[in-house]
């Protein structure tokens, strides 16, 4: 006989649009195949609302019931609203027998302040806090779902029992094909992701001083000026990553910290030779499919850039086949479900 349906609590407040939020819609649709009853909590004004209202989710109001099969919305307010805890004690006492699942860290903070003991998504690989309200919130977490073992090594390091870690990768698919993108002539270094801190484009633009090629960075953020007028093209956010992959001879990945990077498996997925640091969980993605160097070195990543681009790398044919069965949506959803399932087993409150 087959297991019940869960009941669960999706919460993401965030407003962005990453890494994060394309596993949650992924996942949504994938337990909504399987028959879960689930809404997923965000603020109606993010692009993952959005996203899921294109992909047929169904808004209700607090207090109609989940129903199995369907994704369903729920309207929460965003990241650091005032609100924002008692919207999830209206949630626990809305649907006492859901599980409550935190898709970011503030939503975590949120379900602990509320009482709840959440099922937490983990996808960063930079050890915690030790403040007294970070150690409350992750002693009353039923599971933590870690997106690489990296980061499951982390959490465990720091404190968090290994009974409460479960690893599930990311699933990835490919991008839908699409003609190369109009980048100019010659070969193309690219590099996709946000301008942060932590994806470390500093070494990216270091190490393309003296490349034959064109070193292009597709994506935005806080550090835009200071990386502008560098020798590297900033491109912004691109809706056409397809289309940047399909012309791109080299792919770059030089993040300092990364818990998996769905970057990387779309690159290998694309049949793009990827040159990637061995931050977090990124050797996890690669395998023995691209060539690995140390965070924060432009010499090495040079190095392995110049050896790329004159056809000195793995095959990509076996990277896409390695990524292709490493990292699938069906693999991320049953891998998800299995970790609510224990998570529902061991008892919530």
């Amino acid at each position: 006989m087959a297991p019940p349906p869960l009941s669960l609590l999706h919460l993401d407040t965030a407003m962005e649009h990453r890494g994060g939020q394309r596993q949650l819609l992924l996942l949504s649709l994938g337990l909504a195949a399987r028959g879960h009853a689930q809404a997923v909590c965000c603020p109606p004004e993010s692009p993952l609302w959005a996203e899921l209202l294109s992909c047929g989710a169904a808004p209700i109001r607090l207090g109609e019931p989940l129903i199995p099969g369907v994704v369903q919305l729920l309207p929460t307010p965003k990241n650091n609203h005032p609100l924002g805890v008692s919207s999830c004690w209206r949630l626990r006492r809305a649907y006492p027998d859901a599980v409550p699942i935190a898709h970011t860290p503030h939503a975590h903070g949120l379900w602990a302040a509320a009482g709840a003991r959440p099922v937490v998504h983990r996808r960063v690989d930079f050890v915690p806090h030790a403040d007294p309200f970070t150690r409350l919130k992750w002693s009353r977490v039923s599971r933590c779902v870690c997106v690489s073992e990296a980061v499951g090594k982390v959490m465990t390091r720091w404190g968090l029992p290994a009974e409460r870690v479960t690893v599930v990768a990311d699933g990835v698919r490919p991008l839908p094909a699409a003609p190369p993108a109009a980048l100019g002539d010659g070969p193309v270094v690219l590099a996709v992701g946000a301008l942060v801190a932590h994806k470390d484009h500093e070494t990216f633009i270091q190490a393309a001083q003296g490349l034959d090629a064109q070193a292009v960075i597709a994506g935005d953020g806080p550090l835009r000026a200071q990386l502008e007028g560098r020798g590297v093209r900033l491109l912004g956010q691109r809706p056409d990553v397809a289309a940047l992959l399909a012309r791109a001879t080299v792919f770059v990945h030089c993040s300092c910290e990364e818990g998996m990077g769905q970057a990387v498996v779309e690159a290998m997925l694309a049949g793009v030779p990827v040159v990637a640091t061995t931050a977090g969980g990124v050797p996890e993605v690669v395998g023995a499919y691209g060539l690995l160097v140390p965070p924060g070195d432009p010499a090495a990543l040079r190095g392995a850039v110049q050896r790329a681009l004159a056809g000195d790398h793995p095959d990509v044919e076996a990277a896409r086949t390695w990524a292709a069965a490493r990292f699938s949506v069906e693999a991320m959803v049953e891998g998800t479900e299995a970790a609510y399932r224990e998570a529902r087993g061991g008892g919530l409150d």
